[in-house]
């Protein structure tokens, strides 16, 4: 279910967004520092009405960022507002986690968890995906920061609830494919649905 962010929040028309340090080492280095980029080209493209800034300041404080970026490969935890939130993650799946915290049916903080080592099937076996994939899975995190829930999931663009993943050769050969209208494509690029946009612009109509 779909859920707005508060007023003053959606009136400026955009979420600030930490990314913890410790994503932007190892696997997820080369995917983290251009999601917010990846998102705003989205945005402008469909436009969504809302446009991610990165902020320095962690969403653990009420002055801080209103979006928190982390990865998780066992559990996930974190602490808004003196009540802790924490619960088992496997960090070799498909798909984040993404938790918007609300008061009075308002969205007030979201905090995103990114699986740390997300794995594909391939014909040799299970390994590691592919940056295309990795930025498919950050995406679509992002679209939940907006206010979209599990049961806003569609069929036919990047916020798909179980991507349908076309493994290359090699990892920078993975992509995730999708049908629109009966004619199949695969992403990247990233691309949305009608049902999707017009379920955040809803969210962000100043």
């Amino acid at each position: 279910m779909a859920t707005p962010w508060t007023t003053s929040i959606r009136q400026r028309g955009q979420l600030s967004v930490y990314v913890t340090p410790s994503s932007t080492r190892g696997l997820w280095g080369p995917v983290i520092r251009h999601v917010v980029q990846d998102f705003n080209s989205l945005s402008r493209r469909y436009r969504l009405g809302v446009r991610l800034i990165p902020s320095t300041r962690r969403a653990t404080q009420r002055d801080g960022a209103d979006v928190c970026i982390d990865t998780a490969f066992t559990s996930i935890a974190f602490t808004y507002d003196g009540s802790p939130t924490s619960e088992s993650f496997d960090g070799r799946v498909m798909h984040g986690r993404t938790f918007l915290v609300s008061r009075d049916g308002k969205v007030e903080k979201a905090f995103v968890f990114l699986p740390s080592q997300p794995q594909i099937n391939t014909p040799q076996g299970l390994r590691t995906a592919g940056t295309y994939i990795m930025e498919v899975i950050a995406v679509h995190e992002l679209v939940h920061a907006c206010g979209l829930g599990n049961e806003d999931h569609s069929t036919d663009d990047l916020f798909q609830g179980n991507p349908q993943v076309d493994p290359g050769d090699t990892a920078g050969g993975d992509r995730v494919r999708v049908q629109v209208g009966g004619t199949m494509s695969w992403m990247p690029p990233l691309v949305l649905s009608g049902a999707t946009t017009d379920r955040i612009r809803g969210l962000w109509a100043r």
